[in-house]
């Protein structure tokens, strides 16, 4: 007979599959998963039917692949895990202040045809990117942002990363999206590297394209289609409005200022 405990135990299991299979989608540790899986049913068809040898080959394969495999799929294995410990809140969305100063920036450097890449950190922590850059600790601005991307200059060919509404390196080395999954024959280095850190982490990664002057976004493994400006511009707002924590705290906020002017009106009215 079923019970209710036996029901929560299906669904549990259902759930972590589920998020694991989410985990694994779109990368080639899908692929790693299906070629252990027909492994497995090689080394057991070989028990089965007494294949002595291609057991044994088998088998001594399986002992020594288990290392190689951790060694190969160390990236891979580090994004799963990475994912899993990521936090669900957006606490670290890009600043509201800063994106008027980040979009006319992306803007100047389109029209113009400047390949650009701004990283904008959110939960996960990008010092180990920023620590390949030139560290800047800077108040973003547009001006900046042009300087840095404009033309034969030292650090145009990187990514510059803005944390907390600050330009904190610039000229940083992103990681580039693997080969296997064919972006390699669809977009550039710029491309592929704004792709490859969206992998690795919930960070919003802008992508202006040297050839055709295109505005895109990375996020999550996934680029999107061409941005105009004020699409970015409201893209990058809905993102800093995410949180529902930050729209309580400011919520709080307001209801405090308004007592305090209220108070102080009481007491203007007391003294008159």
């Amino acid at each position: 007979m079923l019970t209710v405990l036996d029901v929560v135990d299906i669904v549990l299991v259902a759930t972590l599959l589920y998020q694991g299979y989410q985990l694994m989608a779109d990368s080639r540790t899908l692929n790693l998963v299906r070629g252990l899986l027909v492994f497995g049913l090689a080394l057991y068809a070989a028990q089965w039917f007494g294949l002595t040898t291609l057991y044994a080959i088998l088998e001594r394969v399986a002992a020594i692949g288990l290392f190689a495999l951790i060694v190969i799929f160390q990236p891979e294995l580090r994004a799963v895990l990475e994912r899993v410990g990521r936090p669900r809140q957006t606490e670290d969305a890009p600043q509201t202040l800063a994106i008027n100063e980040i979009t006319r920036a992306i803007e100047w450097l389109a029209e113009r045809k400047v390949g650009a890449l701004v990283a904008l950190e959110r939960q996960t922590p990008l010092g180990d990117y920023a620590g390949s850059g030139v560290k800047l600790d800077a108040e973003v601005s547009s001006g900046l942002l042009e300087t840095i991307f404009a033309r034969n200059t030292p650090l145009h060919d990187g990514g510059v990363i803005v944390q907390h509404g600050r330009v904190r390196a610039a000229g940083c080395l992103f990681p580039l999206q693997s080969d296997s999954s064919g972006v390699q024959r669809l977009y550039g280095t710029r491309h592929r590297a704004a792709l490859g850190l969206s992998d690795l982490t919930d960070a919003i990664i802008i992508v202006v394209s040297e050839e055709r002057g295109s505005i895109r976004v990375a996020e999550t493994g996934v680029l999107s289609a061409d941005l105009t400006v004020l699409e970015l511009r409201d893209r990058l707002r809905s993102s800093a409005q995410a949180n529902p924590q930050r729209r309580i705290r400011r919520a709080l906020f307001g209801l405090t200022r308004q007592k305090l002017q209220e108070t102080r009106v009481k007491e203007v009215s007391n003294v008159n």
